[in-house]
């Protein structure tokens, strides 16, 4: 997966409209993310894993004030739009959005989030499932949390992964199954 834009709106401190075009940063294949504590970094890369998995490491799904909280709290609405390339040769584009309001009349009630996603053919965006996420970047949300974001204070954790958890991680990553010849050998002759 590389990046191509993020758009984000009213998400935690990004209370209006910033749009960042990763196809600049990215020209010479290495950029990074830089700023005081406090000024959006984990935002940006939390709304990728939001808009691509629906899931958040710092408030799970299990947070009942999950849409309460990620939404800034002068906002009206949150909007996420994640533009990325995909595929062996990145030639396959790919659009995931969230959506969210907040009730009017009750300030503390926003809605369920409204996650859509896309694949662009020809010149046109035709609607896919959001939860083929995994099968278009090649990592489940735990492996692309492991290995692309690396969570504040996380990094001991990833060295320290046992065996056969490490092992999995690195066959989702590289696709190693394709190499795992053992179930298709003929033992009956050994």
């Amino acid at each position: 997966m590389i990046p191509i834009q993020l758009t984000l709106r009213g998400i935690y401190s990004y209370r209006d409209e910033q749009t960042i075009d990763f196809t600049s940063l990215s020209k010479n294949h290495l950029f990074g993310i830089f700023g005081p504590v406090g000024s959006g970094k984990s935002t940006i890369l939390e709304a990728m894993t939001f808009a691509l998995y629906g899931e958040t490491d710092r408030l799970n799904s299990k947070n009942d004030l999950r849409n309460y909280n990620m939404m800034n709290l002068k906002s009206d609405e949150l909007f996420i739009d994640f533009t990325f390339s995909a595929g062996q040769d990145h030639s396959e584009i790919y659009r995931f959005t969230v959506r969210a309001k907040r009730n009017k009349k009750s300030f503390e009630d926003v809605g369920k989030y409204e996650r859509r996603a896309f694949k662009k053919e020809d010149d046109t965006w035709v609607p896919i499932e959001p939860e083929d996420a995994e099968t278009i970047i090649g990592l489940s949300y735990s492996n692309f949390r492991r290995t692309i974001i690396i969570p504040q204070g996380k990094f001991a954790e990833f060295l320290q992964l046992g065996d056969s958890d490490r092992s999995e991680m690195l066959k989702d990553i590289f696709a190693l199954d394709r190499f795992d010849l053992y179930s298709k050998a003929d033992l009956a002759g050994c």
